[in-house]
């Protein structure tokens, strides 16, 4: 059976290339029948906080990825990473070292090029009699992974076959002077121990693998498969980062980003899934397959996360809309009324995500809003202030059961013929009058959305302001 898991430290939030990596694990065991398992790694004491935990347990249940073991802590597991460092010495694959820090410290800067410093292997030759002797004298030692001679390589899922000269690894350290172990001896023996059969992660992390394979080989286990996803660039093409903007993935449900447009988004950034709608969870499971993982970088395209999360809200069923936005309405306008469905239901169609709809909906509970200098500008106030009483009379006599845009569209073309003038010396600044802007849905849908009253009054407003100027 697959098993994979999602391994983060708690030493920040769920930030986007994480989330990503999750996302693709979570989707392949979905796609197997498989078991995906959380791991904290919180064995950076210093960092490693509570809050930091809950943040990424929070991030992931807003994407609404579930895990179906866990979540397990790496600091829980010291005993079972000691122990296998222990039977590596004990397998002559592993070896104590008693160099200090000082005296490494020296050889290296001995170097020509102290940069290029690796590990010399100075105690691989001690024999096993003198190393438990001076180790039962007492002399502090660390414990180091025998790396084997020849070539590493491994058929990465995602980047295809992969392989490194042994002899560019240096003998890695496995536990510390003060029996704390190490980064790639903890990941093994935790995959190992949690029956994980394939590890997908960052690219960042391919120096590791070798390492981690060489610990396999030493323990005489066969190492699970492992596939490397590729870097998540900013819009310039470099690394994404926090000079981009926003990393975090929780932070974007307080921009209005709802968390299955960011599910599809992170998805479409790891996989081909030959789709521009936003897709239900169970159908990006049926698309995806492993072996059609990006190889290349993906860029973050918030414009692109901003059109499929427009696309979500403008097809989401309408009380959906209505639970989401209320909330954020009534804690930017406290003493408004909320609009009504058709105010909703039409602004929606425009709006990338729920803080812009809240903005969006003001002209329809409210007529104190400015209007666009730019458009403000444009407009002919002449053909305004002598037409627009006119139009204001000509709507006003249109029945209310009858205020349609199908109506309201019929008198304001009439009226335009009657004056002999275009219509759009009418629409561009009714548009200006109801909303304070110069781009909306269809006029006439906006009358009618609006109501009978409220769009008079609002004409009327703006040309007394107009007359007033």
């Amino acid at each position: 059976m697959v098993k994979v898991r999602f391994a983060p430290s708690p030493t920040g939030y769920l930030h986007i290339g994480g989330a990503r990596t999750a996302l693709i694990n979570w989707l392949h065991a979905k796609k197997t029948g498989g078991k995906f398992v959380l791991r904290v790694e919180d064995t950076d004491e210093e960092r490693s906080t509570p809050e930091m935990t809950q943040a990424i347990l929070d991030g992931l249940s807003w994407l609404g990825i579930t895990w179906d073991e866990g979540p397990h802590f790496q600091s829980h597991n010291k005993r079972i990473h000691q122990d296998l460092s222990y039977k590596m010495l004990a397998n002559g694959t592993a070896y104590r070292c008693f160099c200090s820090k000082e005296e490494l410290e020296r050889r290296k800067n001995e170097l020509a090029k102290p940069e290029e410093w690796r590990y010399d292997g100075k105690c691989r030759g001690i024999s096993k009699e003198e190393s438990d002797r001076r180790a039962l004298a007492g002399e502090f030692f660390v414990i180091r992974c025998r790396i084997p001679d020849g070539r590493i390589e491994w058929d990465d899922v995602v980047k295809g076959k992969i392989s490194f000269d042994a002899s560019q690894i240096e003998d890695l350290v496995l536990l510390r002077s003060d029996a704390s172990p190490t980064y790639n001896l903890s990941v093994v023996a935790d995959d190992y121990s949690m029956g994980i059969t394939h590890i997908i992660r960052g690219e960042d992390h391919i120096s590791n693998t070798p390492k981690q394979i060489a610990i396999y080989k030493a323990l005489g286990i066969d190492p699970p498969l492992f596939g490397h996803l590729p870097l998540i660039l900013g819009p310039d093409k470099k690394k994404l980062s926090k000079r981009h903007g926003t990393t975090s993935v929780i932070a974007y449900k307080d921009e209005g980003i709802l968390p299955l447009a960011m599910f599809n988004f992170l998805a479409s950034m790891g996989a081909s899934l030959d789709e521009d709608r936003c897709l239900a969870r169970e159908e990006i499971v049926e698309r995806f397959e492993l072996q059609k993982l990006k190889k290349s970088p993906s860029v973050f395209d918030r414009e692109r996360l901003n059109f499929i999360n427009g696309k979500l809200i403008g097809g989401m069923p309408l009380d959906e809309i209505r639970e989401l936005v209320v909330p954020v309405f009534k804690k930017l306008y406290p003493f408004l009324p909320f609009p009504d469905d058709k105010a909703v239901n039409l602004m929606r169609s425009r709006a990338r995500n729920v803080p812009e709809l809240a903005t969006a909906l003001y002209p329809f509970a409210a007529d104190d809003f400015y209007y666009d200098e730019k458009v403000l500008q444009k407009l002919n106030h002449e053909s305004v202030t002598k037409n627009f009483l006119g139009l204001i009379y000509k709507l006003s006599s249109i029945e209310d059961p009858s205020w349609s845009a199908a109506e309201i569209e019929k008198a304001l073309r009439a009226y335009a013929e009657e004056r002999g003038i275009h219509a759009k010396e009418l629409i561009h600044p009714s548009r200006l009058f109801l909303t304070g802007k110069g781009e909306s849905p269809s006029i006439f849908d906006l009358f009618e959305a609006m109501g009978k009253q409220a769009s008079l009054k609002r004409l009327e407003r703006g040309l007394n302001f107009l007359n007033a100027g």
